[in-house]
C-alpha cells in the first residue's frame, strides 16, 4: 500500500509519497507550465549514510512529458534500489498529476489554451521585444510557487512565439481536414502538439540543458532534507536512459559544454548510456506536413534541430540502443544504413552495441515491436492517435518486463565490465556502422534451435533466440539479462518471428523499409 505524508522538514517547496508497496520515496514539485517540473523517485536505502547512491536521469519522449507514461518502470527501478529523475525538459500545458493513484477517469486534461488573443497581440508588437508573461494564455503565464526554481530555458522574445503561432494557426486548419474523416485522432493529435506548443519557441538544445539543470537543482535540494543530508559527501554514479526524443537528448548530454558553451557542463552527464528507439533528430516523430509549416516560418525548434551526427562525436561512454524493427516514427534504417554516414557510426564511443527486436504475431495479445516499446502506459490520451503515433500500451508488456527493463538492470550494474560486453570481444570500429542482416534457421555458431542472428558486423551485437529461448553470440551482460526471462520463449520478445525461416522469407517480401530488407538463409 502506499500513503500520503506530509513534507519532510524543510522541504516546503516538494510535495512528497512514501510508496510502501516499491520501498520508496516520491517527490514532486514544479510546474509542467513553467518548465520547472520534476518528480524523484528515491528508495528507502538512499537514507542509509555509505549505501551506494546509483541515480539515472530518465528522460521522456516528445510530449509524453507525464510520469504516468513510464511510471510503472520508474517504480520498478527504485524498488532495485535506483534513484530515478524524472524532469519534464519541454514547456508544457499539461497538469500536474497527483502523487497519488488515481483512478484513469480522475486525470485532468493539459489546460485547454486559447492562442487567438496572443496571436493577435504579438502582431502588433516589436518583434525584437522581450515576451511579457500577459502576451501568454493566463494558464501559461503563472510562475512557480517557489522563487528558488528555475528552468534553464531562456527568455523568450516575441519573434520566438510568432514564429510557432503562424503555422499553428495553419496546422489546426489541416487537423480540421483529417477531422472529417478521422474525428478522434485529429482532435487528440491536436492536443498532444497543442500541449507542448510553446516548447517549440525554444530550440531543443535548450531542452537538454533543462533537463540537466533540474536534475542537478533536485539533486541539490534533496539533499537539504535531513534524511538525505549525507549525499553531498557521497558523489552518485550517473546513468542515462532515454526513449525516443529522449533517447536523442540523453545521448546529446555529453555534447551540452559544445552546444551550450563550456559553462554548461554538467555533473549529470551519465557514465553509461542506454536509448530505447531514440530519435535520429528532434524533427522525427512529428507529421511531416508540421515539421514543413514550422521551417516556413523559422520556428527555434526547426531552426536549430538537434541530430545524432552532430552531438555523437562527443560520446565516448559505453552505448546501447534497443530498436524496434516495426518502429514506423523512427525506422530502424535511420540508425543502421549502409554507407558510412549513418547515425549509429557518428556515435564515437568504441564500447557500443544496436539491438533490435521483432513483432511477435503469434503471441496472445500480439506483441508488435513498435516505437513505443519503453512506454508503459497511453491511456492517458485515446487509443485512436497511439494506433498511429508510436503504439497502443495499457501497462507493462514482455517488451518492457523481458527486453527493455532487464537490459538496463544488467547493462547499469555492470560496472568496468559494460565496456567489454558492449563490444562483444571485437575490436571497436569507428567507420562505418554495417548493414543489418536478419537471418532465419539454426545459427551458425552451432547453437541448437531456430534463430535469429541480427546485426553482422563490427560494433553491432549479435543476437540469437533459439527455441529454448536462449541467447548466443552476444554473451556477456545481455546474456545475464535474459537468461530468465527468456526461460518462457513463448512469452517474451523474440527477435524473430515464431515461424519457420520459409515462412519468414514469405514475410521479408512485405518488408515495409527500403532499403533495409531482411535476408533469409538456412546455415
Amino acid at each position: 500500500m502506499s500513503q500520503d505524508s506530509p513534507p519532510a522538514a524543510g522541504s516546503a517547496i516538494w510535495q512528497h509519497r512514501q510508496d510502501q508497496a516499491h520501498h520508496c520515496s516520491i517527490f514532486q514539485r514544479g510546474r509542467h507550465r513553467d518548465g520547472t517540473f520534476i518528480r524523484v523517485f528515491v528508495p528507502d536505502a538512499a537514507r542509509q549514510p555509505g549505501a551506494e547512491l546509483r541515480v539515472i536521469l530518465y528522460l521522456h519522449g516528445f510530449a509524453l512529458c507525464l510520469p504516468s507514461f513510464y511510471e510503472q518502470h520508474m517504480l520498478k527501478l527504485a524498488e532495485q534500489g535506483w534513484i530515478v529523475l524524472y524532469p519534464d525538459f519541454q514547456r508544457s500545458s499539461y497538469r500536474e498529476e497527483p502523487l497519488r493513484a488515481a483512478p484513469a477517469a480522475e486525470a485532468s486534461g493539459p489546460a485547454a489554451l486559447s492562442w487567438g488573443r496572443t496571436t493577435r497581440r504579438l502582431l502588433r508588437r516589436n518583434r525584437e521585444d522581450a515576451l511579457a508573461e500577459d502576451d501568454l494564455p493566463q494558464e501559461l503565464g503563472r510562475a512557480s510557487d517557489d522563487a528558488e526554481l528555475v528552468s534553464a530555458l531562456p527568455a523568450l522574445q516575441v519573434k520566438d512565439l510568432r514564429r510557432v503561432l503562424l503555422p499553428w494557426l495553419v496546422i489546426q486548419l489541416v487537423l480540421t481536414v483529417i477531422g472529417w474523416f478521422r474525428r478522434s485522432y485529429a482532435r487528440n493529435l491536436g492536443q498532444l502538439i497543442g500541449t507542448v506548443l510553446i516548447s517549440l519557441a525554444y530550440a531543443p538544445k535548450h531542452w537538454l540543458a533543462n533537463a540537466a539543470g533540474l536534475a542537478e537543482q533536485a539533486w541539490r535540494d534533496l539533499a537539504r532534507e535531513p534524511q538525505y543530508q549525507h549525499w553531498p559527501s557521497q558523489p552518485p554514479a550517473v546513468y542515462g536512459f532515454g526513449h525516443s526524443l529522449g533517447g536523442l537528448l540523453s545521448l546529446s548530454l555529453p555534447a551540452l559544454p559544445a552546444l551550450i558553451g563550456p559553462d554548461a557542463a554538467s555533473p549529470w552527464e551519465p557514465q553509461v548510456i542506454l536509448a530505447c528507439d531514440p530519435a535520429t533528430s528532434t524533427e522525427m516523430g512529428i507529421p511531416g506536413f508540421a515539421i514543413a509549416l514550422l521551417k516556413l516560418f523559422g520556428s527555434p525548434f526547426t531552426a536549430e534541430p538537434l541530430r545524432i551526427q552532430d552531438t555523437g562525436p562527443c560520446l565516448s561512454q559505453p552505448v546501447a540502443i534497443l530498436h524496434g524493427l516495426a518502429d514506423t516514427l523512427v525506422p530502424p534504417q535511420q540508425w543502421a544504413p549502409k554507407g558510412s554516414d549513418g547515425a549509429y557510426a557518428a556515435i564515437a564511443s568504441h564500447a557500443k552495441a544496436l539491438f533490435y527486436a521483432s513483432s511477435n504475431p503469434q503471441h496472445n495479445p500480439p506483441l508488435v515491436a513498435f516505437h513505443n516499446q519503453a512506454v508503459t502506459s497511453t491511456q492517458y490520451y485515446d487509443d485512436d492517435l497511439f494506433r498511429s503515433f508510436g503504439g497502443v500500451k495499457h501497462g507493462a508488456n514482455a517488451y518492457n518486463t523481458a527486453w527493455i527493463w532487464p537490459a538496463l538492470t544488467a547493462l547499469f550494474s555492470s560496472g568496468e565490465a559494460v565496456a567489454a560486453a558492449l563490444q562483444g570481444g571485437r575490436r571497436a570500429a569507428a567507420a562505418a556502422a554495417p548493414a543489418v542482416e536478419v537471418v532465419a534457421g539454426v545459427c551458425a555458431d552451432g547453437g541448437g534451435g531456430d534463430g535469429v542472428v541480427a546485426g553482422q558486423g563490427d560494433g553491432i551485437q549479435r543476437i540469437r533466440l533459439g527455441a529454448a529461448g536462449s541467447m548466443a553470440g552476444g554473451g556477456g551482460v545481455f546474456q545475464a539479462a535474459y537468461d530468465s526471462g527468456l526461460d518462457r520463449a513463448n512469452e517474451a520478445i523474440r527477435v524473430l518471428l515464431q515461424q519457420p525461416p520459409e515462412s519468414f522469407a514469405a514475410t521479408a517480401t512485405r518488408w515495409p523499409y527500403p532499403g533495409f530488407r531482411p535476408r533469409t538463409r538456412s546455415v
